[in-house]
């Protein structure tokens, strides 16, 4: 072999090996990025159902008509624990659900799988959603009619998710909304 050859081949195989490299590297970071999506979607999943969750909680307490057609409605069911117990507010109206002055009665707090670790003004240690609800009297003839509100925040997503001006379009936010008619 020529020397003018031996030079082409050591150009040729630095070639091939850098794009080799360049190749390798375009597929590690679409790999992590397929990763970041996959546990975003998780994550997303997650705060969904703890929405719907709560919702059918929500939806479960009475909000009905007696035999005399008296309105009945559970206020003093206390969702903020699970299970829920008594001394809550049920189904009494409350606050914006969103808001630095988010009232402690209807928040609670979940671990990263979704277990509930407590309640209050404040994120306990281990929370990674935090579960904001509202219920609102809707103008009605009767006024039988509520709007009903969950918001769900990854709180690692958002720093400390207790305290944010949320709106419905804001990424890592999850808000359902919900109507109930008495019957």
């Amino acid at each position: 072999m020529t020397r003018s050859a031996a030079g082409y081949a050591l150009i040729e195989t630095l070639v091939a090996a850098g794009i080799v490299v360049a190749l390798a590297a375009g597929v590690a970071q679409v790999a992590l990025l397929t990763s970041a999506a996959v546990q975003a979607s998780g994550a997303q999943g997650r705060a969904l159902f703890l929405a719907v969750q709560k919702i059918e909680q929500l939806q479960s307490l009475a909000w009905t008509f007696d035999d005399a057609l008296q309105a009945v409605s559970d206020d003093a069911t206390n969702l903020a624990f699970d299970p829920p117990a008594p001394g809550g507010r049920g189904l009494q109206s409350s606050g914006p659900i969103s808001g630095p002055g988010v009232d402690a009665g209807y928040v609670d707090y979940l671990d990263r799988n979704g277990r509930w670790v407590g309640a209050g003004p404040r994120p306990p240690a281990g929370t990674a959603f935090v579960r904001r609800w509202s219920v609102s009297p809707v103008a009605s003839p009767g006024g039988d009619v509520l709007l009903l509100q969950v918001l769900v925040v990854a709180a690692g997503a958002r720093g400390p998710a207790a305290t944010l001006e949320l709106r419905p379009n804001d990424p890592g936010v999850t808000w359902l909304v919900a109507v109930r008619v008495r019957r």
